[in-house]
């Protein structure tokens, strides 16, 4: 099954299992519509590619149970949870960021008001956990239902821990890149839980079972590294929001840490300048950019995803995941990275350790 065959199908899943919990609240089946870009609560006809987002979540999950055991079925309620969990993420995130668009519509506390967004995200991260009981203790006779709750929790909080850290560097630019690697990996690690849930579904190999948790915390640092490149050199259309959001917003992602770390003496005070202006305009902003250019970040950034990407991909060539069906797992990622990264740098010696 291709990968948008495979989308359509978790798509027709997602759908009726948000409408097996049977919400009472019409406005939150109304918000949940919206967000999922269905026609009404009624009618989930699987919406086009720009309005539904990326699924990269749900279809790494999908692809590591049939890489492993021949069936992605098994794979379909951890993959509602990673995908659900995330919505009640990036929720929650455009009422912190104040992003009024998502997905190239409005966001949803633009429509709704904040209250309302708030409430909602907090009943679809509720949903989103439901989904994990319908693996019942004794179905998979190699992991535990809680287990497979406790991973999701402990994602839930790494995601929580590094959106606290982001926030706290708004005011501050001393960080080391490891550190921001490791805030990355955070706030992408759901790609990695997916990945992880559906393997232990697959598979009792604790040997199997690490190696691709190793891969999804590859992926999930690189995607979240493109995705900081994406933001400030990238499309506004294909982001499905405004471009420079995280100058504006102060963040402190890889691009503007290794830019300021590559620049010169005096572009460097320069820039540390532009970076505590209280609200930036086009003016600094378009400075900031200019000196991010200059210090070679759009390459240094590139390099870095095309580093993790291929150290992904090499996860997966190697044993003890080279016996398994990954070809389509490694077309994802090399089409998740490719392309904007260009030719990928020589491997360090040992590996990446994380």
């Amino acid at each position: 099954m291709i990968p948008g065959a495979l989308l359509n199908q978790f798509d027709q899943e997602l759908f009726a299992f948000l409408h097996r919990e049977q919400p009472r609240s019409e406005t939150f089946r109304r918000m949940v519509s919206d967000h999922m870009a269905w026609r009404s609560w009624d009618d989930g006809e699987p919406p086009g590619d720009d309005a539904r987002g990326k699924r990269v979540r749900p279809l790494l999950a999908l692809l590591t149970a049939r890489a492993i055991a021949g069936d992605h079925r098994r794979a379909v309620p951890a993959a509602i949870a990673v995908q659900l969990v995330h919505d009640f993420s990036i929720i929650l995130d455009d009422i912190m960021d104040g992003d009024r668009t998502r997905r190239n519509r409005p966001a949803l506390w633009v429509s709704y008001g904040t209250g309302h967004a708030m409430t909602a995200a907090a009943g679809i991260y509720v949903v989103g956990l439901d989904a994990l009981q319908d693996y019942l203790d004794g179905a998979w006779p190699h992991v535990e239902a809680r287990d497979l709750s406790r991973t999701l929790l402990d994602s839930c909080l790494e995601m929580a821990d590094s959106q606290h850290i982001d926030l706290d560097w708004e005011k501050q630019l001393d960080m080391t890149l490891d550190q921001v690697r490791t805030v990355a990996l955070g706030r992408s690690c759901l790609i990695r839980c997916g990945i992880e849930l559906a393997a232990a579904v697959s598979t009792p190999e604790c040997e199997v079972r690490a190696a691709f948790r190793e891969f999804g915390a590859l992926v999930a640092t690189a995607f979240s590294v493109i995705d900081d490149y994406r933001g400030l050199w990238g499309s506004e259309e294909r982001n499905g929001k405004p471009l420079r959001s995280d100058l504006r917003q102060h963040k402190k992602t890889f691009p503007i840490v290794v830019g300021h770390q590559r620049c010169a003496p005096a572009e460097r005070r320069r820039l540390q300048a532009l970076l505590t202006v209280p609200h930036p305009g086009d003016t600094e902003i378009a400075a900031i950019m200019e000196l991010l250019d200059g210090a070679g970040a759009p390459g240094a950034t590139l390099r870095e995803v095309a580093r993790l990407s291929e150290l992904a991909v090499a996860c997966l060539r190697r044993p003890p995941l080279d016996r398994f069906a990954v070809s389509d797992l490694v077309e994802l990622t090399e089409s998740l990275f490719g392309g904007l990264t260009g030719p990928a740098p020589a491997l360090p010696q040992g590996g990446f350790t994380w």
